[in-house]
């Protein structure tokens, strides 16, 4: 597919989700057509039924990844031959039960980014840049003020 053209007319797009607290710690979530329950571990109260929320924004930084990843290399016709994101998130529990002065968001966090590939080595660079500059839940993490690293390895086939 050929590099997308750019546009500067802004195309904006609401993204809404409803939740129902369900019982003690259990939202029940419906976006779109998709319903799913985010839950807190036994020992926080919960039933253990789903992720948690952060657990959530993990999976987020993740999927939003592989998107990215996606549309640059049809952008940039990079074949991938496979794909991997590993990604965590470090957070401090005393800002969310409130006994400490800390941000109850990430503290930190990384992502692990492993892509197999035959493309040569001099690619590599730009195909990162890009994906970086176009990731959204990465963007949003990284403006917070939390620093997330990538780390990327390219492997051949």
């Amino acid at each position: 597919m050929a590099r997308r053209p750019k546009n500067d007319t802004p195309v904006m797009r609401t993204v809404r989700a409803a939740g129902h607290r369900s019982r003690a710690y259990r939202t029940d979530v419906g976006i779109r057509d998709f319903n799913f329950i985010i839950d807190e571990p036994e020992k926080l109260g919960g039933e253990n039924l789903g992720p948690t929320p952060m657990e959530y924004v993990t999976g987020a930084l993740s999927g939003c990844f592989v998107v990215t990843l996606e549309m640059v290399s049809e952008d940039q016709e990079f074949n991938m031959i496979s794909l991997d994101v590993d990604c965590e998130g470090v957070v401090d529990h005393r800002g969310l039960f409130g006994t400490a002065d800390v941000s109850p968001h990430f503290q930190s966090a990384k992502v692990d980014i492993t892509i197999i590939t035959d493309e040569p080595a001099e690619r590599h660079a730009e195909f990162e840049r890009e994906t970086l500059v176009r990731c959204p839940v990465y963007n949003l993490i990284k403006d917070s003020g939390v620093d997330i690293p990538v780390n990327w390895t390219f492997k051949k086939e």
